[in-house]
């Protein structure tokens, strides 16, 4: 075994015993490479190796240092990326729900307006049926109240006529037993003219 390897070997077993706990906790919280605590403790790895390795002269334990630390910078810039990919997605969705609840409500304004207006319409043609018909129950007031007035002269106007009909009858009836009456006494008249002519004549 080359005096660099036993470095190495220590650097590695040492790390890898290290890095128990937080292999038991990205099986817990199920994370990967890309965990931040993972990431910080690859980054500190890797730059020991670079540190152990130029101490020791072991150009194996600086490259791997090295290839270490650059995957840990990928993966930082991988999780930067997926941060801001993330949060541009929130912001589309947050951006997609304030227009989302917008659109709610001026569609909410939009159906609330139109129900007003529709109640509007029905208050207003509610209220010209009911003028119409308080105008039309008025007409229909005023026909009959004119048609009993009418109907009432009417009968009047009958009465009168009957009445002025009977007096005159009466007065004709009068009138004629007047005249027959006069001409009884016209003929009784007669009668004593001629009786007295009578006994005139028989005196002589």
């Amino acid at each position: 075994m080359q005096i660099q390897q036993i470095p190495r070997t220590a650097v590695r077993t040492g790390f890898r015993a290290a890095r128990l706990p937080l292999k038991a906790a990205e099986t817990i919280f199920r994370r990967d490479d890309e965990w931040l605590p993972t990431r910080a403790y690859e980054t500190v790895e890797s730059r020991f190796k670079q540190v152990m390795g130029r101490a020791v002269h072991d150009d194996e334990l600086v490259e791997e240092g090295i290839l270490e630390q650059a995957k840990a910078g990928q993966l930082g810039k991988a999780a930067t990326l997926e941060s801001q990919a993330e949060r541009e997605k929130e912001r589309a969705a947050a951006s997609f729900e304030e227009r989302r609840k917008a659109d709610e409500e001026q569609r909410q304004r939009v159906a609330k307006q139109a129900e007003e207006s529709k109640r509007a319409a029905e208050m207003t043609r509610a209220e010209e049926t009911r003028r119409a018909e308080a105008a039309a129950a008025k007409k229909a007031r005023a026909a009959k109240k004119a048609r009993a007035a009418t109907e009432k002269a009417v009968a009047k106007q009958e009465h009168q006529a009957r009445s002025a009909k009977v007096k005159a009858e009466r007065d004709a009836l009068h009138e004629e037993r007047r005249a027959v009456e006069a001409e009884k006494g016209v003929r009784e008249a007669d009668k004593k003219v001629e009786a007295a002519k009578a006994m005139r004549r028989g005196n002589r």
